[in-house]
């Protein structure tokens, strides 16, 4: 099993690569850790999905078909190719072990056994529910899916890989690079999405984020990773979703911040530009209290290296203030407010995809290209590829056919909102 690959990746769906609330082959051809991957030329297993993970939702907006019932349908004929398929894939395992949805815990708990025998009950209860009730249902059965894909893609009980979970694969295939990213699902989400501040619980994240730390400083100390690169928080004012009631013609004044935030997509709750910037600050010190506990906690073996994902989005940010790092590509300017098409005028947006939360390829290459650097400065060692983002454009299958039918409906919003709600942990 000691395979020790070049790279892996644990995580949310940052690193799942999931687009538009999507989570396919091409999508995850396009995540940060297969772009880092194919940047230094280092072999990497990206999960192959023989089909999308339930639902496609930009070829909902394509087809401008926003029916509930037929999304209910087309989920349930979804389920039954990947069950009636046998082996999902022939590859024995992923590198990249990302899963969408999950939070900190999650890394120590979720397997493929935890997982695919939840699959009859869920298909059940989606099979039952009326109108959007069957939504809840269904984002559980898209987690419990997408989990039982990545960690067993060779759908086999008997499997070595049934019963691990991501950290426990981690150290049985012995990576010399371990990509992480997690922790937004843990109550940031919930921000981004619906503009509220009650989830947010900066001190349970830190005490989750130091038990990671303690397992991921075993991995270390017992030879089976040699550096571990974290991302930080990200800054959440400049999350495409979060905007003013009405576009705003300018960025805000001396603060920074508009007087009024809401979730765009169903203009959801509701915060105070003051509650904002308190939003920002808390997310500063939380970073700085995960970079100072886990870095004590690597004193001794060193191989811990952070990421300032925090920085990044801040630079990109065109919502709030000019940006410092503008992305120029074919199709125009990528920046961090809502993807709309403007017909031959091209579009706004475009670093975040339908659901104004999840990046483009686009956005994801920018990050990837953070990654790099990190990789880069503390290794000694440069991309043999490095990552352009006109490249990163021209594999967009959204940028470069962005869907005419943009209006955020009914069914967008119920989908969204039921990703977040399951369990009311607030989950991506």
């Amino acid at each position: 099993m000691a395979d020790r690959p070049e790279l892996m990746a644990i995580g949310d769906s940052v690193y799942n690569g999931t687009r538009s609330l999507t989570t396919n082959a091409e999508m995850a051809q396009n995540a940060v850790p297969a772009q880092v991957a194919r940047a230094f030329g280092w072999d990497f297993k990206a999960p192959d999905y023989p089909f999308d993970v339930l639902f496609n939702l930009e070829t909902i907006f394509r087809t401008g078909d926003f029916s509930v019932s037929r999304l209910k349908d087309a989920v349930l004929a979804n389920v039954e190719r990947w069950r009636d398929l046998g082996r999902w894939s022939t590859a024995d395992a992923f590198d990249n072990l990302a899963i969408a949805q999950t939070t900190i815990a999650d890394q120590a708990a979720l397997t493929y056994n935890n997982n695919v025998s939840q699959i009859p009950d869920l298909v059940t209860a989606v099979r039952n529910g009326q109108g959007f009730g069957f939504l809840k249902p269904a984002v559980a059965l898209y987690e419990a899916l997408n989990s039982s894909f990545l960690l067993n893609p060779g759908n086999d009980a008997a499997s070595p890989w049934a019963d691990k979970t991501p950290l426990e694969i981690v150290a049985l295939r012995r990576p010399r690079r371990l990509l992480v990213n997690i922790g937004v699902n843990d109550g940031i989400w919930t921000i981004c999405l619906e503009a509220r501040k009650d989830g947010f619980e900066p001190d349970k994240i830190a005490t989750d984020m130091y038990d990671l730390g303690v397992r991921l400083h075993e991995l270390k100390a017992a030879g089976q990773v040699d550096t571990i690169y974290l991302n930080l928080m990200p800054k959440p004012s400049c999350i495409a979703n979060l905007m003013p009631r009405t576009d705003p013609s300018r960025p805000p004044g001396a603060n920074g911040y508009f007087p009024e935030y809401l979730g765009r997509l169903g203009q959801l709750g509701g915060l105070a530009g003051a509650d904002m910037k308190r939003l920002d600050e808390s997310v500063v010190s939380l970073n700085q209290r995960i970079h100072d506990d886990l870095a004590g906690l690597f004193a001794d073996t060193g191989g811990l290296a952070f990421v300032d994902t925090y920085g990044l989005v801040a630079a990109r940010d065109d919502k709030h203030f000019r940006d410092t790092a503008p992305i120029w590509v074919s199709g125009g300017r990528m920046n961090n407010i809502p993807l709309v098409r403007l017909g031959v005028l091209g579009h706004k947006g475009g670093l975040y995809s339908l659901d104004n939360l999840h990046p483009t390829t686009v956005g994801y290459a920018a990050l990837a290209q953070q990654v790099c650097a990190r990789i880069e400065a503390v290794e000694g060692i440069a991309p043999a590829h490095p990552i352009d983002l006109q490249e990163a454009f021209d594999r967009d299958s959204l940028l470069r056919d962005i869907p005419r039918h943009l209006a955020v409906e009914t069914l967008l919003i119920n989908l969204v909102v039921a990703f977040a709600s399951i369990g009311r942990r607030g989950t991506v």
